[in-house]
């Protein structure tokens, strides 16, 4: 057995799930396990609680952790204005990196972010990595055997009224280097790339519908706050494949009945779970069921074998819905074993410009061409055992 020794530098909100899965989920796969070896925070008291509470067996500020050799692969739990300076500094004191996300707030940082990594001889992961868990898993495997046929068109929501009725700190998802996009943005734009391979070329719109928004929670319950990035993004996004696909991001809704995600394809429709989870089975509908409704019984269609709820449950197991670190088990997989990384270096720039593609082209009003490609990640085996990879 492999052991990968990790650290944790952001021992925020997210840290706790991430600590959480990796110990009872993600923990070995293929002949490699993960050892959760550190904690660090800029904040000394965060950081001794983080490794107290979760039997870490040493914490310290984040340049600690980059100074020490055991460590072979940092997780980057910070705000997103700190991910650049950050992920450099991991990447050039020798160590693997895994990023939440956004992996960076803008395309050349990410491209700058890669190059050094590949100077190093390093290894890039990124989130989302839900995209490995069993709602898209089973959602993949539909759409690449037929099930709606050739793919033509998709709608993609990501509808809600931001994060302030449950986040303790709201204030910094408004900033002018966060935002719906930056923050949501990419499980959908990633469920897209794998799916259905890159994006081409990009048309949107922007709008912001509060000038100022309110904490409902945390320390800061009661006070107001002031926006400083559009909270509503409409894009148009044409696939490398010629698939054409809606995509509306927004924090400015209170309620919504639009699907997640669906795919429309010339046999029939494919309903995908939450982009954002690990878990949820796919619905789908076939033209049969549609017509045989309206044809007279001598000219019925005969239905298509399908596969079950219960095959696709035997194929790519449930999960707990809302989980994070299968990214990081499979980058540990991919350093011993020297294959690519699913949730990879290639995967995290081209969403990374897909996302400042769709923010020019709302600034512009131009259609905005992406330079950057990216191939669709190997898709988990069948019939894994939750929590594997390999």
């Amino acid at each position: 057995m492999d052991v990968i020794k990790v650290g944790i530098i952001g021992c925020g909100v997210i840290s706790q799930t991430y600590i959480r899965d990796i110990r009872e989920l993600y923990q070995e796969s293929g002949g490699v396990r993960l050892e959760l070896a550190a904690c660090g925070d800029v904040d000394m008291e965060k950081a001794q609680e983080c490794a107290e509470k979760y039997h870490i067996p040493e914490y310290g500020l984040p340049e600690a952790l980059l100074k020490k050799e055991d460590l072979q692969i940092l997780i980057n739990l910070t705000p997103p204005r700190f991910h650049f300076e950050l992920n450099k500094q991991i990447l050039e004191a020798g160590k693997h990196l895994f990023c939440e996300k956004p992996f960076a707030l803008t395309t050349e940082q990410a491209a700058e972010l890669k190059a050094l990594a590949e100077k190093k001889n390093l290894k890039i992961g990124s989130a989302p990595d839900t995209f490995l868990g069993a709602g898209l898993s089973r959602s993949r495997y539909l759409l690449d055997m037929g099930v709606i046929g050739k793919p033509l068109y998709v709608t993609a929501n990501m509808m809600s009224y931001g994060v302030e009725t449950w986040h303790p700190s709201p204030a910094q998802f408004y900033r002018s280097s966060a935002g719906p996009l930056y923050d949501m943005g990419p499980y959908y734009l990633t469920a897209l790339a794998v799916m259905l391979g890159p994006v081409e070329s990009i048309q949107a719109v922007s709008g912001t519908g509060f000038s100022e928004r309110m904490a409902y929670c945390g320390s800061s319950e009661g006070k107001a706050f002031p926006v400083e990035t559009p909270t509503y993004y409409a894009a148009l996004l044409r696939m490398k494949n010629g698939v054409l696909v809606n995509l509306t991001v927004s924090f400015d809704i209170w309620k919504s009945g639009l699907p997640f995600m669906e795919i429309y394809g010339q046999e029939g429709t494919l309903c995908v779970p939450d982009p954002n989870m690990s878990e949820g089975m796919p619905v789908w509908n076939r033209k049969e069921d549609i017509l045989n409704k309206v044809l007279p019984p001598e000219h019925t269609m005969p239905s298509v074998s399908m596969p079950t709820e219960e095959m696709l449950k035997e194929y790519y197991p449930s999960t707990d819905e809302y989980t994070r670190g299968s990214g990081v088990l499979d980058l540990a997989y991919a350093i011993v074993s020297r294959e690519e990384n699913r949730a990879g270096a290639k995967l995290a720039v081209h969403v990374t410009e897909a996302i400042n593609g769709i923010m020019q082209a709302a600034r512009s009003g131009e259609i905005y061409h992406m330079r950057t490609e990216c191939s669709r990640p190997a898709p988990l085996k069948k019939g894994l055992q939750p929590g594997k990879i390999a």
